[in-house]
């Protein structure tokens, strides 16, 4: 059986943190010495909550790739919760066991981990009585270890109470406002059933701590409706600070619309390029998967790819912006590919290691090499990430980190979530974990991308500073990065004459 036969057989291709992030395994992968099987689709519809959450939790310390790598602890795990399943199994209450199943995999730090609900009104119905109102702001953390408001919901209660854009918030509650969102319990909360993401029923776990802050940061400003907060603030050019108080309104989610660092586009995989006025190629990519095909590898999206830097090579544009910002994911083998166009030199780019259900095993399936393509573009190549870029939509700027004239740009790094996922239990009640049982290793055996210790994915090598002019510039949807990826190819540019 060849390597593409067993993709197509065994793969089910994961869809999570808000729409739906997959990673299929690379097609030019060597053939491995064996067959390779993969783990079960779980289905536990048919037990209690106690035992089906005794058998996912087995089944993840067997299956999941990154045990060691992120040091889980499935027995602590399963001796916290188990207690906990148990007495909202013998309430009989639902909400109490969805909310424990989403604190329980929230502990695993990798956006590759979720929780779908079948039907929403449960996470929605916990949200809004966490968090169902608003004070009518969205707060950023400069550089310099401020709290900014970066944009105000007109007609809310920070709007009628005088707080504007700038405004520094100095305490929220009865300690530093730094201190406040770093109390945010992101666990405790189904947040995306209340925000515009693309599937508000998926919740993803979060795999870095820059992350997961930021994450904070956008639930600082929520609360329980009629909830009180006293804060201390001082609006932009004024010396004093003022103390006020503001009280949370029903808002349907609006503050989560204000701002966000990790912004999606829309879920598909057509793919945008053009010349920009400045004289420089840009090429959008939102998936490195066909949505209409998920099994096969993408040729449209390669053809596409291929007319963009066609494109490019005929107007002899001096250099390309590559936008992966919430890049989706998709094929190993496109996102080589599309490294390929950049390179004249064969390249290695990731070995899978698999889950092999046979023996309890971890198997290699070879290596992936990225292979030039052509045309070749040899210019200089400015890469727009952020957090919400993730799984296959992570390799490329990881090359690009290292390719010469080459500069990854962002406020922040990837997603750091660059595991093979596949794996599925369905549990009672029509809640579906998904998992990844397989990772990606570099010629030493040694994991790649996927965070550790909080701390992973591609980080920016031109760091885009957050000052309160581009925090306010970003919340007013002026495209930051793309301006810092035009003044970088200014630069090359004016380097090589």
């Amino acid at each position: 059986m060849t390597l593409r036969k067993i993709i197509v057989a065994v793969i089910v291709v994961f869809l999570s943190l808000a729409g739906l992030s997959t990673k299929a395994y690379p097609e030019s992968a060597q053939e491995p010495e064996a067959d390779f099987t993969a783990p079960d689709r779980a289905d536990y519809t048919d037990l209690g909550w106690t035992e089906a959450f005794a058998a996912a939790n087995d089944k993840l310390s067997r299956e999941y790739a990154f045990t060691d790598w992120k040091r889980i602890d499935w027995s602590a795990l399963f001796a916290h919760y188990l207690p906990l399943i148990r007495q909202a199994e013998t309430l009989h209450d639902e909400k109490a066991y969805y909310s424990y199943l989403h604190e329980y995999l929230f502990s695993i730090p990798d956006g590759h981990i979720s929780l779908t609900a079948g039907d929403p009104s449960i996470p929605l119905s916990i949200s809004h009585e966490l968090i169902g109102g608003g004070y009518g702001l969205a707060l950023a953390e400069t550089d310099d270890h401020r709290v900014v408001v970066a944009a105000v919901l007109p007609g809310g209660p920070a709007s009628r109470s005088g707080i504007l854009a700038g405004a520094e918030i100095a305490r929220w509650g009865d300690v530093p406002t730094v201190e406040a969102i770093g109390r945010i319990d992101i666990g405790r909360v189904p947040y995306r059933a209340l925000t515009s993401d693309v599937s508000p029923n998926v919740e993803s776990s979060i795999a870095t701590a820059e992350h997961y802050r930021l994450e904070q940061a956008r639930l600082l400003v929520r609360a329980p409706v009629n909830t009180h907060i006293e804060i201390v603030f001082r609006n932009p050019g004024s010396a004093e600070f003022r103390r006020i108080g503001l009280t949370a309104e029903e808002d349907g989610g609006k503050t989560f619309s204000l701002l966000n660092f990790a912004v999606r586009p829309d879920f598909s995989g057509r793919v945008d390029f053009r010349i920009l006025p400045e004289g420089y190629g840009y090429l959008r990519l939102r998936a490195f998967a066909d949505l209409n095909d998920m099994s096969a590898y993408p040729e449209k999206i390669y053809r596409r790819i291929r007319e963009a830097v066609s494109t490019f090579a005929a107007a002899d544009v001096p250099g390309v912006i590559i936008d992966l910002r919430g890049n989706y994911g998709g094929f190993d083998q496109l996102a080589a590919d599309l490294c390929g166009f950049f390179t004249s030199s064969e390249t290695f780019f990731e070995s899978p290691v698999m889950y092999d259900k046979r023996d309890g095993t971890f198997l290699s399936l070879g290596d992936l090499y990225i292979t030039p393509q052509e045309p070749c573009f040899s210019g200089p190549v400015a890469v727009l990430i952020n957090p919400g870029t993730k799984s296959s939509g992570e390799g490329p700027p990881a090359f690009f980190a290292k390719r010469p004239s080459s500069c990854v740009i962002g406020f922040h790094g990837t997603n750091g979530s660059f595991g093979l996922a596949g794996g599925e239990i369905v549990m009672p009640e029509g809640y579906t974990i998904a998992y990844p049982y397989g990772r990606s290793v570099n010629q030493d055996g040694q994991i790649r991308l996927d965070s550790r210790d909080s701390v992973g994915g591609v980080f920016p090598t031109r760091r885009i500073p957050k000052t309160v002019p581009t925090i306010l510039a970003y919340a007013a949807h002026e495209d930051v990065e793309l301006g810092y990826a035009v003044d970088f190819l200014n630069g090359e540019t004016v380097a090589a004459r």
